[in-house]
């Protein structure tokens, strides 16, 4: 006889308490600066090289980073993700 589902797939408790609630807007707000952040220098760069006849839109869609490059990516996303897991647990970032 299998085991019912119902019985075990439950959270230890629910996902987001009242008292979780200022760190769940703190995490939207980190991530709404960081997407902002982001668009605005990608905007910046385009309008930039655009500006001397460069056109990258294409370049970057297709881009596939080296390496050394993806590393610094991979870095980068986990500072951006710690930052958004802080704000969470109501940790404060030194960013």
């Amino acid at each position: 006889m299998s085991a019912d589902p119902k019985s075990y797939n439950k959270p230890q408790r629910n996902m987001l308490l009242e008292t979780d609630v200022n760190g769940l807007a703190q995490a939207v707000v980190t991530l709404t600066q960081e997407v902002w952040v982001l668009n605005d220098r990608q905007m910046v760069t385009e309008a930039v090289l655009a500006k001397h006849g460069i056109d990258i839109a294409e370049e970057v869609d297709t881009f596939t980073p080296d390496e050394a490059l993806q590393s610094k990516l991979d870095e980068r996303s986990r500072a951006i993700m710690q930052r958004v897991f802080n704000s969470l647990g109501g940790i404060s970032s030194d960013e």
